[in-house]
């Protein structure tokens, strides 16, 4: 099944691909994005590149068969000297960097003849970030991303502003177990967004807890761990109260918001964005249950759902029932790639 929401990746400029665990679809779901935008007229307007390795015919950890990704003339790709060397396509280089991964320098190209690559490119933000407006300035409309989930801070809004997420069997063989950890990642990411002025300058905080007082002033804490916010108590509790709230520059995990949930009255809660948080349903549901909030700095638009309902290790769920389920959990339609 082709999703509708194939036809509007143009109008992102940065697409990121991610899946919640290896085995859920993702290859698939790229693939058959690739071969819907393989017109001339289409493919020159993509650019493809990945933050791990993707397109190999066997997956090097489970030995298990892979699909293999096709490139059309007029696509952009970006990958390293080393699978690039190894492609079965002809296309122009335009770029090589200098900086070095480990499978060497990545080459940027242009397709010339339709064929199979292999994607493996740059694994930090910085780099990431570089690749799209490189992109841009060669005229593409769309750069993509093969991400994953694995590593949260590059499926970051910051780093791509539209997403599609891939969930399936690998995940759990149990749908109720797999739809209620997809809900909790889809929810995650729809967190409601905190606009206030301020917002910018909290962006660029690197570390810490800071104080956002009811006039949305910030005030730097001097908590440098979450790890020691108990010994720290006394610095925060000014900001328990109504209109102030706690900024953690950096990752949130479940026991600071049971610190906080043991806390009355609790002040709500501002990450910068979904990648940064490491919270259970369990933890969260008892921190919002009052009232307070987690909200984000960045939000991305999450285009569409791909569910997978095979797992490598043989067993299949019913798609029909997984889809359905799915869809009522997240309040949006779910896709199938293969059927």
């Amino acid at each position: 099944m082709i999703p509708e929401f194939f036809n509007h990746i143009l109008n992102y400029e940065s697409l990121s691909v991610v899946g919640m665990a290896k085995n859920v679809g993702k290859t698939v779901c790229l693939r058959a994005l690739l071969n819907h935008y393989a017109a001339p007229d289409k493919a020159s307007q993509i650019a493809v590149t990945s933050i791990g390795m993707d397109g190999e015919s066997t997956d090097s950890l489970l030995k298990t068969a892979k699909p293999e990704l096709n490139f059309y003339p007029g696509m952009w790709v970006q990958t390293s000297e080393r699978h690039y060397a190894l492609r079965r396509l002809t296309a122009e280089i335009v770029d090589i960097s200098r900086e070095n991964t480990a499978c060497g320098r990545l080459v940027t190209a242009r397709v010339l003849t339709p064929g199979k690559l292999i994607l493996s490119g740059f694994a930090h933000t910085q780099g990431l970030r570089k690749y799209i407006a490189q992109m841009h300035a060669l005229g593409v409309r769309t750069a993509i991303i093969d991400g994953a989930l694995s590593r949260m801070s590059l499926a970051s809004p910051f780093v791509s502003r539209a997403m599609i997420l891939c969930t399936g069997a690998a995940l759990s063989k149990n749908i109720g177990d797999l739809v209620r950890k997809t809900q909790l990642q889809y929810t995650l990411m729809n967190l409601p967004v905190f606009s206030e002025k301020v917002s910018e300058d909290l962006a660029e905080l690197k570390g810490g807890v800071y104080g956002i007082d009811t006039k949305g002033e910030v005030h730097n804490l001097h908590v440098p761990s979450l790890l020691q916010a108990d010994k720290h108590l006394e610095k925060m509790e000014p900001y328990f109260r109504a209109g102030c709230k706690l900024y953690v520059a950096g990752l949130l995990n479940d026991a600071f918001l049971r610190f906080l949930t043991g806390r009355n009255p609790r002040p709500d809660v501002v990450v910068s964005d979904f990648s940064k948080l490491f919270v259970s349903r369990q933890v969260f549901d008892a921190f919002t249950r009052s009232g307070s909030r987690l909200c984000v700095l960045q939000q991305p638009e999450i285009l569409g759902v791909c569910v997978n309902p095979f797992s490598p290790e043989g067993y299949t769920l019913d798609s029909s029932e997984l889809r359905g389920r799915m869809s009522e959990a997240l309040g949006c339609e779910v896709y199938d790639i293969l059927i």
